[in-house]
């Protein structure tokens, strides 16, 4: 196991490949005795730490600047299109409607859904990993982990407008 003091990214806080390498060493019965287990990309935007479910994720490709659409929902940059799709990028990983400053996006985690296909925008993507999760996921969800909280997002469960 790795000391989660002996690793620390810029922020004081242990790296993200920490993160994600520490719950991977569990081994499966360990994991079903500590809790719900998921496998999930977690994925960082700026400060904030999100985990999306694997299965979901199609790729994680890099920035693509997203075409604006007239009279779209403010939750949505934009949409791109990536190998032959519509990906529709979404303004924040949490779906919510975008403050000012927002960090610039250096990757989308393209999900998709027999819906269609959502990016979410990400400054930095991990591999995926095993987490033992103390509750069922929903949407924004706030989960803690060895080395660290994250939110968990449903990029196709996020509601009507406020």
């Amino acid at each position: 196991m790795v000391d989660p003091q002996a690793v620390k990214g810029d922020g004081g806080e242990p790296s993200l490949d920490v993160f994600v390498d520490a719950e991977a060493h569990h081994s499966q019965a360990e994991r079903a005795s500590l809790g719900i287990p998921r496998d999930l990309l977690v994925f960082e935007y700026g400060r904030d730490r999100f985990a999306v479910e694997a299965r979901r994720v199609e790729s994680v490709v890099p920035w693509k600047a997203p075409s604006r659409i007239p009279g779209t929902d403010a939750r949505v940059h934009g949409v791109i299109q990536d190998r032959g799709r519509i990906v529709v990028v979404m303004a924040h990983p949490a779906g919510v409607t975008p403050g000012p400053n927002l960090p610039e996006g250096k990757l989308i985690v393209v999900c998709s859904s027999s819906r269609g296909h959502v990016g979410l925008p990400a400054t930095s993507a991990r591999t995926v990993g095993n987490f033992s999760l103390a509750s069922e996921p929903s949407q924004l969800s706030v989960h803690d982990s060895t080395f660290g909280a994250f939110t968990y997002v449903d990029p196709f469960d996020y509601g009507a407008t406020s």
